[in-house]
């Protein structure tokens, strides 16, 4: 019975600590469902979602850069690169965390799911904007 409720209490916790953005997802929510509670599982289906957010993060970026030149080009650069060294030093942050046991990796990827639908919704956002 313990064992049955500590896999749903760590499948609530992994869902809520991601926000509504990166639960959008019917896909990632039923795998999330049909995972369990199990850590490794739940892990599958956060890198699941991460690489279907990535290449719209890399696509939305590469077309701001085309459209860019000049100083706006070297700013939005120095705008990625600051963001992928944050992003990067805190997912490993948090997955190296002693405090926080088996649920370090579910907490990493947490954050990283949601810096990365955010940066890609700001993206994504410029590159409709009118040039």
């Amino acid at each position: 019975m313990f064992w049955k409720s500590s896999r749903a209490l760590g499948a609530a916790l992994y869902i809520a600590a991601f926000p509504a953005s990166a639960q959008q997802g019917a896909e990632f929510d039923a795998c999330i469902a049909k995972a369990d509670g199990v850590s490794s599982k739940m892990l599958d289906c956060g890198k699941a979602e991460v690489d279907k957010w990535d290449p719209r993060l890399n696509a939305a970026y590469q077309t701001l850069l085309h459209r860019s030149e000049g100083k706006q080009r070297a700013q939005l650069q120095q705008e990625q690169r600051t963001w992928l060294k944050h992003h990067l030093s805190e997912t490993h942050r948090l997955a190296v965390n002693p405090n926080n046991g088996s649920v370090a990796f579910l907490e990493s990827q947490s954050f990283e799911l949601d810096d990365l639908v955010e940066r890609t919704l700001a993206l994504e956002k410029r590159v409709n904007e009118k040039p």
